[in-house]
């Protein structure tokens, strides 16, 4: 079963502008290797490094893009190490990078990670297996830090009440069940539908420290570009969007980017037919100035 069907991949493949077929292409967050293979079948001659915190996603993108590992590197990793990785594999600048965040319809329908709460799991929730789960996260974190996770994260409706009623059972939570019965009982039912995707993606992204990651790993992949070499970024959540815009328009304002369209990409009614994952996506794309 593949991993998760690729978001935007026309796109992705039209502004990475692969008709230069040259140097090393990051795909950063590979997971099952879609958008890798359609790059890696655009191309003859470059070279390129998929990485992914989470190890099903490797094996899957291994399997996927098998017949092409010739001119491709795939590493378990957390995108946010990218300047050690390059390092490790003795590359000095890319010719483009690629951010495809969230999560895939394979970790969220697989209930032993913890990420749905339409699926029965320990409260795991961590990206990679060494990484600290939710229950353990929960046992260290205040009142008021997990108010703001929910507010910050997940924009939570009532996410005072939510936060301190998931503070106080904290020591008692254990699965995902455990923590959809708590916000079903604290939440008015017209608002389940939701309050609880809100609730568990704001959770996943404080246990995985992603928006911070992505401030992280925007500066490197920028200062890893050649001179003219593209950036494309695909979030599914306003705070991920958010700092890939300001970024953006920071490094516009100071020369050293240029936008590659005038208004953020969004998929067509017709991808969100078929791939219902597609509908909040939001991609921006970017060209490395020459004389930055």
């Amino acid at each position: 079963m593949l991993f998760h069907q690729p978001v935007l991949t026309a796109e992705v493949v039209h502004y990475m502008d692969l008709t230069r077929d040259r140097g090393v292409f990051c795909d950063c967050t590979v997971g099952g290797g879609g958008h890798m293979l359609a790059m890696l079948q655009e191309t003859k001659k470059a070279q390129f490094i998929g990485i992914d915190w989470d190890p099903e996603a490797i094996a899957q993108a291994r399997s996927r893009v098998g017949a092409y590992m010739n001119r491709c590197c795939l590493i378990q990793d957390n995108f946010s190490n990218l300047n050690a990785i390059l390092k490790q594999q003795d590359v000095d600048k890319l010719e483009g990078v690629l951010f495809d965040l969230g999560v895939s319809h394979h970790q969220i329908a697989n209930a032993r990670r913890g990420f749905s709460y339409k699926h029965d799991g320990d409260l795991l929730m961590n990206m990679a297996p060494d990484n600290p789960t939710l229950v353990e996260k929960l046992r260290n974190t205040t009142e008021r830090g997990l108010i703001s996770v929910l507010k910050n994260y997940g924009d939570v409706r009532n996410c005072k009440k939510l936060g301190a009623t998931i503070f106080r059972a904290r020591k008692t939570l254990r699965t995902t069940r455990d923590l959809r019965t708590l916000v079903e009982q604290v939440t008015p039912r017209r608002f389940w539908k939701k309050t609880l995707p809100t609730v568990f993606q704001a959770l996943r992204i404080w246990v995985n420290d992603e928006l911070e990651n992505v401030r992280t790993a925007l500066a490197v992949a920028f200062q890893a570009l050649e001179c003219d070499g593209r950036i494309v970024f695909i979030s599914y959540h306003s705070g991920e969007d958010r700092i890939v815009k300001t970024v953006f328009r920071e490094y516009v304002r100071q020369g050293f980017l240029k936008t590659l369209h005038k208004k953020v990409i969004r998929p067509t009614a017709q991808e969100i037919a078929q791939n219902p994952r597609a509908r909040s996506a939001k991609l921006r794309a970017g060209e490395k100035c020459v004389h930055s």
